[in-house]
């Protein structure tokens, strides 16, 4: 997936402490299992596909994961980090037709899903979970859509981050 230079980048990110082992929020992050978790009602209303599971097929840098979704589409993940208990970073790479927001296509759109971050630190008696995503906004839907595009990826991430947090307690 490329971006022309009518995209503009950016990146948000989001954290959460956990009670647990690094070796099983770690697991939870490359083989996430969260289907079992009920989305927020306001995903669904506008449209944002529910997230069910990420399998790991490759381990290390160069490797793959493929996450599924409940639209029946999938993201092809390639591996550019991986630190065990530490980083864990990929490209998403959606299929072509992925749709959220009722009619935005991530694979080659306006709005683009780029890359995805995972950081794992000790706070403490805690880890702390953050989560980095990159995307891409075109330029001439900027200034209408930055702030929702914003505010709706924050609340996604915060949504795996808890089910990752439930997971791993």
């Amino acid at each position: 997936m490329t971006t022309s230079n009518r995209h503009i980048i950016k990146t948000i990110s989001s954290s959460i402490d956990i009670n647990g082992r690094p070796e099983k929020t770690w697991r939870n992050i490359t083989n996430v299992q969260i289907e079992q978790f009920s989305e927020p009602t306001a995903f669904k209303l506008i449209g944002i596909p529910r997230p069910l599971k990420a399998d790991l097929l490759k381990e290390g840098k160069g490797g793959q994961r493929i996450a599924y979704f409940d639209t029946g589409k999938k993201f092809i993940q390639k591996i550019t980090t991986w630190e065990p208990l530490k980083e864990y970073s990929f490209n998403f790479n959606p299929e072509k037709g992925f749709v959220v927001g009722h009619f935005f296509d991530i694979s080659d759109g306006v709005f683009r899903i780029l890359n995805g971050s995972y950081y794992l630190s000790k706070k403490g008696e805690k880890i702390q979970l953050k989560l980095s995503t990159t995307y891409s906004l075109d330029r001439r839907v900027y200034l209408l859509f930055s702030i929702p595009v914003k505010l709706i990826l924050t609340a996604f991430q915060k949504y795996l981050l808890t089910s990752i947090k439930k997971n791993s307690e």
